[in-house]
């Protein structure tokens, strides 16, 4: 009995021994399998890592602003670590003194940069200086379709810090950032942005980041060629070369609302103003696909450049014109010259639409949006599209900072609280024009 017991009990064991081997063990391999899928696409393989560091550039800061112009035609040439590097900290790195390569508009610093590389989405991580892993896949060619580059940038903000507008601004400094190094190094970007949809959205943001641009980085197929071609007619002191390097601008820039002096030399008002939206002095000879030849110092939508400059010192206010037309096919000399529109001192009543500390400083800067120059081939004034604008403010707000610091002096960048006010002083028509940032400097 005892015999007949145990043979019964292993062939029950076998038995069920082979069904498990038969039926269950495919199901558990198949199910192994799939976690090992996931591990290995979203934490084994695709491995967060640190850039090597940043490289400093020498480049002087005047000749990258006269450098800077849009490239749409790339190389298959990737872009090195190195200089992905350089480029992310540029862009909005974390500098040795805790503060980030872009000034603070209305004290916040929103900005988010997914890297698209051929691999997969990585976000860079300033304070590590890192690229963190997003998501895999190709997304280059779907995100940058309008102009494809070994490296997509996606510019982004994060809404639980800034609003549309202020999100936008900030990454217009992002932005210049990108473009003074890119062709300080060897290669090439432009702004691209599509609407209504954000550019970046192919990718699937998470609710709280809002995409704005996407900047193709890559070797330009046409190499940069400038001739440095001065205006020959200025009623401006002419701008100068300085020796001090864009990575020492971009780590030492300050915000500041206290000057010492309230006085500001023709020099330095000129710098100060054509770094914020004139002409450069180089004519592009690249062979490029570029019919303007002499750039601005910021980029525009569509090449509309709809912004009208202002400065204000203790003596009035006068109006920018840096070149007789606002476009320039020949490189021909451009006229520039301050056109004055008020006598006196107007900076307290500048300071009580804006700022308290306005008041005391010794040249402001406004950034004014003619609307009606928003409207030609394609209609951009819409309220809900003044975003596009911003970025642009933004971006002239950036250049007039850093020049300030090459030039030893420092500012600030001040939303407009009463637009009106600022619109009476300006004697424009309110419903016309924008007044979008102060920029104090000194």
């Amino acid at each position: 009995m005892i015999g007949k017991y145990f043979i019964k009990k292993m062939l029950t064991i076998s038995f069920v021994s082979v069904f498990f081997i038969v039926t269950i063990s495919p199901i558990i391999a198949m199910n192994n399998q799939y976690l090992e899928t996931n591990e290995y696409n979203n934490s084994s393989y695709y491995q967060n890592y640190e850039l090597p560091p940043p490289q400093d550039i020498d480049m002087p800061l005047e000749e990258t602003i006269m450098r800077r112009m849009s490239v749409r035609e790339f190389t298959e040439e990737p872009v090195s670590d190195e200089d992905l590097s350089t480029i992310l900290w540029s862009a909005f790195g974390m500098r040795d003194d805790g503060e980030l390569t872009v000034p603070k508009y209305e004290n916040a610093q929103a900005s988010v940069i997914y890297v698209l590389k051929e691999d997969a989405v990585y976000t860079y991580d300033p304070n590590e200086h890192a690229l963190v892993f997003y998501k895999e896949g190709d997304y280059r060619d779907i995100v940058g379709w309008q102009h494809k580059a070994p490296i997509q940038l996606g510019l982004c903000w994060n809404t639980d810090i800034a609003d549309h507008n202020i999100g936008s601004a900030e990454l217009g400094a992002v932005g210049q950032n990108i473009y003074f190094s890119a062709n300080a190094i060897g290669l090439g970007t432009v702004i691209t942005a599509q609407t209504p949809n954000p550019a970046i959205e192919p990718v699937g943001l998470p609710e709280n980041h809002q995409g704005m641009g996407v900047m193709p980085l890559g070797h330009p197929i046409h190499d940069y060629n400038f001739a440095n071609k001065p205006m020959l007619i200025s009623l401006l002191p002419r701008i100068k070369i300085s020796d001090v390097s864009l990575t020492t601008v971009l780590k030492t820039r300050d915000q500041v609302t206290t000057w010492e002096t309230d006085k500001i030399t023709r020099a330095d008002l000129s710098h100060l103003i054509w770094s914020s939206y004139g002409y450069s002095y180089y004519l592009d000879q690249s062979g490029s696909a570029n019919v303007v030849k002499r750039h601005h110092t910021v980029p525009s939508a569509h090449g509309y450049y709809p912004f009208i400059i202002y400065s204000v010192t203790k003596t009035g206010i006068s109006k920018y014109n840096y070149g007789l037309i606002n476009v320039d096919l020949r490189g021909l000399p451009i006229l520039s010259y301050l056109l004055p529109i008020a006598f006196g001192d107007k900076r307290i009543d500048i300071a009580q639409a804006s700022e308290d500390f306005v008041s005391e400083a010794p040249l402001s800067i406004i950034i004014v949006l003619d609307i009606e120059n928003t409207i030609k081939w394609d209609d951009l004034s819409a309220e809900n599209q003044r975003w596009i604008w911003y970025y642009e403010a933004g971006a002239s707000a950036h250049n007039v900072l850093l020049q300030a610091t090459s030039r030893g002096l420092a500012g600030n960048i001040v939303h407009i609280q009463d637009k009106n006010s600022i619109c009476e002083l300006l004697k424009l028509d309110n419903e016309k024009f924008d007044p979008m940032f102060i920029v104090p400097v000194g």
